[in-house]
């Protein structure tokens, strides 16, 4: 079974798309409006516009460099290929984050290594509660073989199955 990863935007690059833009028309708004153009307080202008448009615009490119790395991590963590199965345990609510007023769902997996160490991966948030699809079933988990925190569950593979 071949995994397709999706570019997934997530919650900093719709950031970055947003404050890139706003950022650059600021700051090219800041620097093209010709000073004879405003009568009074033509410095203050230009800088309030070129210093909102220079702060939102290198926010969003560093937000939208955020996402590439993370989507350029797991597109290399399918690459190389090294995956375990691993055991589906729960799935539950991240009160850390809200999206129109509804938590989303994290899937909790573990593997147990040749040494009997366990290792506990979580899944990307999801709306749906994955439990159904999920219960008694081993799902990829791409690993970095150096470092098992640098890892992506593909549960994606499993939820489009069921």
């Amino acid at each position: 079974m071949e995994t397709n990863y999706k570019f997934r935007l997530g919650i900093f690059g719709l950031i970055g798309l947003i404050f890139a833009p706003i950022g650059l028309i600021f700051l090219i708004l800041g620097i093209v409006i010709p000073s004879d153009a405003i009568e009074e307080s033509s410095t203050v202008f230009k800088g309030v516009f070129c210093g909102v448009g220079g702060l939102f615009l290198v926010l969003g490119a560093v937000f939208l460099a955020l996402s590439i790395k993370e989507n350029s991590k797991i597109k290399k963590l399918i690459a190389a290929g090294n995956y375990i199965m691993a055991n589906f345990v729960s799935a539950s609510l991240n009160l850390a984050v809200q999206i129109n007023g509804r938590n989303p769902y994290r899937a909790e997996f573990q593997f147990t290594d040749p040494l009997g160490m366990v290792h506990v991966f979580h899944s990307r948030n999801v709306m749906a509660d994955p439990t159904p699809a999920l219960t008694g079933r081993q799902v990829r988990v791409y690993v970095d073989p150096q470092n098992y925190d640098n890892y992506y569950a593909d549960i994606d593979s499993v939820m489009t199955l069921h």
